[in-house]
């Protein structure tokens, strides 16, 4: 049994603990508790128990594992890279609904969330996180701090590098290339790809600002 600490306090941050558990049963985890500057936004969920302290202070055990439950994409990659230097253990999650074909192949950090579907010949690297019911083609690259929303597709053969954020229900048509530090609107649709910096929004997306 390892134990799971999740990173923030957010709405996000509370939808994972519900999945957590819920898998607690199905998988060989048990949640410990949630790091954060304080337990401010807890308190009004009646959450503050599980209040562990700051990720400063916090001693981990042989048995913690943790995942950084943060939307912002900056923001997970920065606490990853403190939180790797202070060796602490990063672990995959991954829905027991969710659907996972031949050779995917993931780093660590990741969130994978009910009802998503991962096909085949997929790389993943670290810490990205993949709210409910997205979907994941053949032969697809991806790196590491990309937030997808719910209800994202990435279709076959796309090549996503890092720190991206999409929002709910974007698509990315066969053979998409997006760069890093990219945000892409909800309900967009990218029929190419996207470069570095930048903001696109509409069916097909275009470039409405940069991302700096």
């Amino acid at each position: 049994m390892i134990n799971i600490i999740i990173c923030g306090t957010g709405g996000f941050a509370r939808e994972l603990f519900c999945w957590i558990k819920h898998s607690e049963i199905h998988q060989n985890i048990i949640f410990k508790g949630f790091l954060d500057r304080n337990d401010s936004s807890l308190v009004p969920f009646g959450l503050e128990r599980y209040y562990l302290g700051h990720e400063d202070t916090y001693t981990a055990e042989d048995k913690d594992f943790l995942l950084i439950a943060i939307a912002d994409v900056n923001t997970r990659d920065l606490l990853y890279r403190k939180l790797k230097n202070k060796n602490y253990n990063f672990f995959n999650y991954i829905h027991e609904s969710v659907i996972i074909g031949e050779d995917v192949k993931f780093g660590e950090g990741n969130i994978v969330c009910p009802n998503s579907v991962l096909t085949t010949n997929i790389n993943i690297n670290n810490c990205n996180i993949f709210n409910i019911n997205c979907t994941v083609g053949h032969d697809v690259t991806i790196g590491s701090f990309n937030t997808f929303n719910s209800h994202c597709d990435i279709t076959g053969h796309s090549k996503i590098i890092s720190n991206n954020f999409f929002g709910s229900r974007v698509t990315l048509l066969p053979k998409s290339k997006i760069g890093s530090n990219n945000k892409i609107a909800a309900g967009s649709v990218v029929y190419k790809g996207i470069k570095n910096n930048c903001i696109y929004l509409g069916n097909p997306a275009i470039k409405i600002s940069s991302n700096v």
